[in-house]
């Protein structure tokens, strides 16, 4: 039964620094309404300051006239003083005004506060029939003096911006406490909502890494009906289907040559080129099969071997061999291909001594109470490694004159012997020993062949063996032990 797994929210993919996508999200979206309220507030402040200056023109409209009708008589007698005594109670009573400008039409001007007009501004002065706003950068408005048709003369009055500048300060503390709340409020929400929909993301990610590493196990919860739940349904499926590939990958790896089915499951197809390899070749069958196999029910019978063969199996592989074939009672076992072994001489040697030992370990005995035993041969040399069969049915093994004589270097020997020749025994190096059975002929070999049973000579060789065939029997243990132990020398 398939169940939700609960993964970390976050993996450690790489080193490099993680910036999760709800800070992305929740950083983009502050941006944005950040500057949206920036802009906002640049409007608000120019309509306000557009709505001011409108206000302060009605103002000045109706006290630039009721100071130019005071100026008229006046400006039109020449009496300076008279001007004076007027433009001061003006100053006086008007206090957002800083500074009153008059000027005659034959030229003559008065200045009365703090500020300066210009040429330029003269010359908008003379030309203002109504009340005008002056363009300078501070807030001057004008209009002509006018008496009985004729332009007498011109008056201009600047007006403080301190209360546009009061307005200005608190509308933008007003807008940045607004703006500063509602960055905020909205950076919460985007927040919660960017982890809702990154959160599947995480799960994705985390359960991706699970299945990277090896285990095909993780299945993730399909909440909602979008792209996301779609993503994760689609990742169920594929973690499904990569279990099923890993399933009959083992059960191929059972029954082929595990370089081959790790080819073709990894690359779509095996490329295996026929070449020449130095190996050594492991036979052991049982001894007196024909007449078990006569007085034993067939059921009986494959158990007994199946029983044998799976220690075997797992010490070969324990030594860095590997079991090329079942031949009816027989397993072949070669060393060096397909996993390369420098030593290959030492540890085929040491694993068709541990067999011999579990075999006596095992202790299945026959009807007649005799125990059943194997009898082991050895043999270096160089071999055909290729693709042996038909078009349609293809094995690849190893063929040549060195596996012919290991197979019948088993039969020289008695059960629970390992039978080797001198060319391979030195080979072995130290901790064996050599019990020389005299020159043998073999069948298919045109010269003798000094022949001879190995055996154990030092307490480290045989500790090794004793390990070996320990670990065999620990059912407890991966059936490829060889990747759990490591280096057999270590």
């Amino acid at each position: 039964m398939n169940t939700v797994a609960h993964v970390p929210a976050y993996g450690d993919v790489n080193d490099a620094p993680r910036f999760p996508l709800r800070w992305r999200w929740t950083m983009l979206v502050g941006f944005a309404v950040a500057v949206a309220v920036l802009v906002l507030s640049l409007v608000i402040l120019d309509m306000e300051r557009d709505a001011w200056l409108e206000s302060q023109e009605s103002q000045a409209e109706v006290l630039v006239d009721r100071l130019g009708d005071g100026l008229k008589i006046p400006m039109l007698s020449g009496s300076a003083a008279e001007v004076d005594a007027i433009v001061h109670g003006f100053l006086q009573t008007v206090p957002a005004v800083l500074a009153v400008h008059v000027q005659y039409v034959e030229g003559k001007n008065q200045q009365f506060g703090d500020a300066t007009v210009n040429a330029a501004m003269l010359k908008q002065i003379v030309q203002a029939k109504r009340i005008t706003r002056l363009i300078s950068d501070d807030l001057w408005f004008a209009k002509r003096i006018i008496y009985g048709g004729t332009t007498i003369g011109a008056v201009a009055v600047r007006y403080s911006e301190k209360a546009w500048e009061s307005l200005a300060e608190r509308l933008v503390t007003r807008m940045l406490l607004a703006a500063s709340l509602v960055i905020i409020l909205a950076s919460m929400l985007v927040y919660w909502i960017a982890g809702k929909m990154s959160r599947p993301m995480e799960l994705l990610a985390a359960g991706a890494g699970q299945v990277a590493g090896g285990d095909y196990s993780v299945r993730l919860a399909v909440e909602g009906n979008d792209e996301v739940s779609d993503a994760t349904s689609q990742f169920n499926s594929m973690v499904e289907e990569l279990a099923h590939k890993e399933e009959i990958r083992d059960v191929f790896g059972k029954y082929l040559n595990p370089k081959l089915v790790s080819e073709v499951f990894e690359g779509g197809a095996a490329h295996v080129e026929d070449s020449n390899q130095e190996v050594t070749v492991l036979f052991a069958d049982m001894v007196g099969f024909t007449s078990f196999s006569e007085s034993a029910e067939p059921a009986e019978i494959v158990e007994v071997l199946n029983k044998h063969f799976e220690v075997f199996h797992r010490i070969i592989d324990y030594f860095g061999g590997h079991v090329d074939k079942y031949i009816g009672d027989a397993v072949m076992a070669v060393f060096n291909h397909p996993n390369e072994d420098a030593e290959h001489e030492r540890h085929a040697s040491m694993a068709g001594l541990a067999m011999t030992v579990a075999c006596r370990k095992l202790g299945v005995l026959r009807q007649c109470g005799e125990p059943i035993s194997f009898r082991v041969g050895l043999n270096r040399g160089s071999v055909i490694v290729g693709s042996i069969g038909a078009a349609e049915r293809l094995e690849y093994t190893v063929i040549g004159d060195t596996v012919n004589v290991a197979s019948r270097m088993g039969g020289l020997g008695e059960g629970g012997e390992v039978v080797l020749s001198q060319a391979t025994y030195q080979h072995l190096g130290k901790g064996f020993g050599f019990d020389s059975m005299g020159k043998k002929n073999i069948k298919g070999v045109k010269d003798k062949i000094e022949c001879g049973r190995v055996t154990v000579i030092d307490d480290e060789t045989q500790r090794k063996i004793s390990h070996a065939v320990a670990l065999a029997f620990d059912l407890t243990l991966p059936s490829d032990v060889r990747l759990i132990i490591g280096d057999v020398n270590t």
